[in-house]
């Protein structure tokens, strides 16, 4: 499951559905049952924010999904899938976390990726039957572009540009700015093997002034 499009609300009386309690940090729809990387990812941040100084900036803070992705033959990246509602507070703390969950998850890359719902394009017969816009956020391309922002994050993406190859299949040469070189070099190929996973897409990033 890539976790774009599982979008679910948290509605009044949800949470008794869930496998969220005091002793996870991990909430799941339909009583799902959490696998063997997301109860890895649950006891990491539990740890944290039992016994460190991200304790009272973790409290509250949930996700709801995580999953392992090869990145090459010995390695693996972790990207674990947060509440949308969420991401502004984790951008406050994600830094410093992912620097402290990387130690305790063997040194495997973290991605943190806000969970966003894509909606099909409407046709003729859904239009009449919905008046309602489709949001412009809600889009594929809307939600493949928010991707990248939250892969580089706290890195910044200065442009990009399509390049058609010869057999008619297209790459993304994604600029990030010069000055995230030194926080990011050694995840170039997490990135572009997390979001090949994702989108299908190919992207490769390279450094702009």
């Amino acid at each position: 499951s890539s976790g774009i499009n599982a979008e679910w609300p948290l509605r009044p009386g949800f949470e008794a559905m869930t496998l969220f309690s005091q002793s996870s940090k991990l909430v799941k729809p339909n009583n799902e049952a959490p696998t063997d990387v997301e109860m890895t990812v649950s006891q990491a941040l539990l740890d944290l924010e039992a016994n460190s100084e991200l304790s009272s900036a973790l409290r509250g803070l949930y996700f709801v999904g995580a999953e392992e992705i090869l990145i090459r033959d010995d390695k693996v990246a972790i990207v674990v899938h947060i509440p949308y509602p969420q991401q502004k507070i984790y951008h406050k703390i994600q830094a410093r976390l992912v620097r402290e969950l990387e130690k305790k998850l063997s040194g495997k890359h973290v991605i943190f990726l806000a969970r966003r719902r894509i909606l099909s394009k409407p046709t003729r017969h859904s239009r009449n039957l919905s008046k309602q816009k489709r949001p412009r956020s809600r889009t594929l391309t809307s939600v493949h572009s928010a991707i990248l922002d939250d892969l580089v994050y706290p890195a910044e993406i200065i442009g990009q540009r399509r390049r058609i190859k010869l057999d008619g299949s297209q790459i993304i040469k994604i600029h990030l700015e010069k000055a995230a070189q030194i926080n990011t070099e050694t995840k170039l190929d997490t990135y572009t093997a997390v979001y090949k996973r994702l989108t299908g897409k190919d992207v490769v990033f390279e450094y702009r002034d």
